[in-house]
């Protein structure tokens, strides 16, 4: 029974650790062929299909996405594989 309680302890205590060394990330992508006013809307709606997507703001500003996301559920290559699929591959500049 001791054995028990101690491997429900341990456990109970490495879930805790992993929640809390979770970390939101921001990172900021060029999108260099966005070309009109949809286009941040389809990069917005691509990338926030991805669990772990906390904020997306794209931009014709300056052709960038500034995204938001749980380094735990997801990550920079997921999120530029998103926005090459919809036809507007992606590289990180912050």
């Amino acid at each position: 029974m001791k054995s028990l309680l101690t491997a429900v302890l341990f456990a109970s205590t490495v879930l805790a650790s992993s929640v809390s060394m979770a970390a939101d990330k921001t990172i900021k992508l060029s999108l260099p062929s966005m070309s009109c006013a949809s286009c941040p809307y389809i990069v917005k709606g691509s990338i926030n299909m991805l669990d772990g997507i906390k904020s997306v703001e794209a931009t014709m500003k300056d052709l960038s996405a500034t995204v938001t996301y749980d380094d735990t559920l997801t990550n920079v290559e997921e999120i530029r594989e998103a926005t090459a699929d919809v036809g507007f591959p992606s590289t990180v500049i912050q």
